[in-house]
């Protein structure tokens, strides 16, 4: 009956929708794999990763991590109409006011900027390609945190789907039959991006005042802010090594080390999607006193990062053989150490669910916050002495130092908190 029931419920079936959608822009990618090994150089796939890489920082520091405030406030005033049209309203407007204002900075001081970012990746056009995707993508976080908060997942994945469909078939189109070559896929998403940002934003608008309650954004941003660090450091140990690499490396090598990173990122958002269902699942059983099944699941949980993990590295290696071009080949020496730090990235997520049962989420951030710094020094250090293999070497160290940081916490605050 208990099986029955959680199948049935609205939990399980969100959990279904969002897994879905979180693994449908990786699978995209994967199906894209041919496409872009066989119409770009991997100079060319160098140049469109990184840029990818770097909107996902940008679009970091332009959103400041409001759209979690707004899944969170959304229910403080969700029994007052009014005042939750002016609390949405402040926030998407304020939203809107700072990153247009940052962008604006950017574009002023471009020349200042891209000499610390780039080196042998051109300012114009890629620059602004940066720029135009990380404004839409914040901008976008922010109907697409409402759509979750007001439980709507069915339209949440249906967004997406439409959304990563449409890039796909622009960037097939603009690749193939226009030749645009590594600027075919950052056009896609940035159009793309635009026109949906457009369209969710006309279909909420009746959701919000355009209002600017200078109490509702400062509460969001005292409760958002905080995360920064936290999320920031994700980025970095996932994601810096690309920005490190290519001042050292030739752009080819980077777009082979970067196809190696992309497959191995499929692994890392299965384990994610999984968990989106563990921590509620868990938390509940802890709460109903029922201790022996939640550390039961959390053994589940462990044997499916194992077992999954382990048979990704074949898979991987027989997928890239298959898929990629001859001069992507050498990715598949890098792909299993890559897997074994997204292996141990997905047992990261046991001791996280015990922290945040107990509510000590500030151990989770100091041990991110750790292992990115640990990152970056051994990214600086190593990479100029054995180029790829330094940043390998760095992801691999900084989700080793992150879980025992984080299995440590977890045995001292779990004993003070009994």
């Amino acid at each position: 009956m208990r099986i029955k029931s959680l199948l049935r419920s609205k939990f399980f079936k969100n959990s279904f929708l969002y897994t879905l959608g979180s693994m449908m822009t990786p699978m995209i990618g994967f199906i894209m794999l041919p496409i872009y090994t066989s119409h770009l150089s991997p100079a060319e796939y160098g140049v469109m990763t990184t840029i990818q890489t770097l909107v996902g920082m940008l679009q970091l520091f332009l959103l400041l991590s409001l759209h979690g405030a707004v899944t969170r406030f959304y229910y403080d005033y969700s029994d007052d109409p009014h005042k939750l049209k002016a609390y949405l309203g402040s926030i998407f407007n304020f939203t809107l006011i700072f990153s247009t204002g940052i962008v604006a900075l950017l574009l002023l001081f471009d020349d200042i900027i891209t000499s610390i970012l780039f080196k042998q990746i051109p300012k114009s056009p890629y620059y602004y390609y940066l720029l135009a995707i990380s404004w839409c993508s914040a901008l976008f976080a922010l109907p697409m945190a409402l759509y979750r908060a007001q439980e709507k997942a069915g339209t949440f994945v249906l967004i997406n789907a439409i959304k990563a469909f449409a890039i796909m078939g622009l960037t097939i189109y603009l690749l193939i039959i226009q030749g645009f070559g590594a600027e075919s896929a950052l056009i896609s998403q940035a159009v793309v991006t635009f026109i949906v940002v457009l369209i969710t934003y006309g279909k909420q608008l009746k959701y919000f005042s355009f209002s600017l309650n200078h109490d509702l954004v400062k509460q969001s941003l005292m409760f958002s802010l905080p995360l920064l660090p936290h999320v920031a450091s994700g980025w970095i140990i996932n994601s810096s090594d690309r920005v490190i690499l290519e001042k050292f490396i030739p752009i080819a090598d980077l777009g082979v080390y970067a196809l190696a990173v992309q497959v191995s990122m499929i692994l890392s958002l299965f384990y994610s999607s999984v968990n989106n269902a563990l921590v509620p699942r868990y938390t509940k059983l802890r709460k109903d006193g029922l201790e022996e099944q939640a550390t039961k699941l959390l053994r589940v949980f462990l044997y499916i990062v194992i077992f999954f993990g382990l048979l990704s590295i074949p898979v991987a290696i027989t997928a890239v053989q298959l898929l990629a071009s001859e001069v992507y080949q050498q990715a598949n020496i890098l792909i299993p150490f890559l897997l074994i730090a997204q292996i141990i990235k997905g047992i990261y997520f046991i001791p996280t669910a015990k922290l945040f049962y107990i509510k000590k989420t500030k151990s989770i951030a100091t041990s991110s916050v750790i292992a990115a710094l640990c990152n970056i020094i051994i990214n600086i250090i190593m990479i100029p002495i054995i180029g790829v293999y330094g940043a390998v070497l760095s992801t691999i160290t900084a989700e080793v130092i992150r879980i025992l940081l984080l299995y440590r916490a977890s045995k001292e605050k779990i004993q003070v908190h009994y």
